[in-house]
């Protein structure tokens, strides 16, 4: 059987790069698959130790077993857009950020709150291209649209992933302006959008990131 070895102090070195490439912007520390196979569990409670507070997931069952370990004031944002409801209501309970990326989503979400007589924390999750799910950047009016139309929803950020190569003759430099238009477009209606935040990790050590609230790292 194959054995994963991480160094630690390899790890640390990269993840002061991310900072120094981050500047001042937050740092999200992506767990998805199982964080990229390092597990999950124990990459998050090293990553805070070494000042990480914001963590996406891909399953309401990472985010309950960082609640469960005592990640209980950090942030978790879930990465993945969706409207079932038994989803929702666990992400809720779990006091994780739920994200949306699509009208139904939205709405499902919204029904929820509405249910429980409060108001339940949102990022927008926007495609610049990758296919990984999220409102198409090319339709800011649907955004904003939806936004008007959620007022059990305190939308609390807003992010896309960029390319790491070039597509259709544009390179990561082009999607990170689009997503940037759209951020603006947002604040045009006169919504706030938050935390504003990208990635990936390619991404960030190529392209300028400046002007964004955040950025989130993974296999980096």
């Amino acid at each position: 059987m194959n054995t994963l070895v991480i160094e630690k102090s390899a790890l640390k070195n990269n993840i002061s790069r991310v900072k120094e490439l981050a500047g001042g912007a937050y740092i999200y520390a992506n767990l998805s698959g199982d964080g990229y196979g390092a597990g999950a569990l124990p990459l998050a409670q090293f990553l805070r130790d070494e000042g990480i507070r914001r963590f996406c997931v891909d399953s309401a069952q990472t985010a309950a077993a960082l609640r469960k370990a005592g990640l209980v004031d950090e942030e978790i944002l879930m990465l993945h857009s969706t409207s079932d409801r038994e989803v929702l209501e666990q992400l809720c309970d779990l006091n994780a950020v739920c994200s949306i990326g699509t009208l139904e989503a939205g709405m499902a979400l919204n029904s929820l709150a509405e249910g429980r007589a409060t108001v339940i924390e949102a990022h927008l999750q926007i495609d610049c291209g990758m296919g990984f799910g999220g409102f198409p950047a090319e339709e800011p009016e649907k955004i904003v649209s939806l936004i008007r139309n959620l007022p059990n929803v305190a939308i609390s950020g807003v992010y896309t992933q960029i390319h790491s190569m070039k597509k259709d003759g544009q390179d990561a430099s082009a999607q990170l302006e689009g997503f940037r238009q759209i951020v603006e477009a947002i604040h045009a209606a006169g919504f706030e959008t938050g935390t504003v935040h990208a990635a990936g990790s390619f991404a960030l050590l190529h392209y300028d990131f400046a002007r964004l609230d955040a950025v989130r790292a993974g296999s980096a």
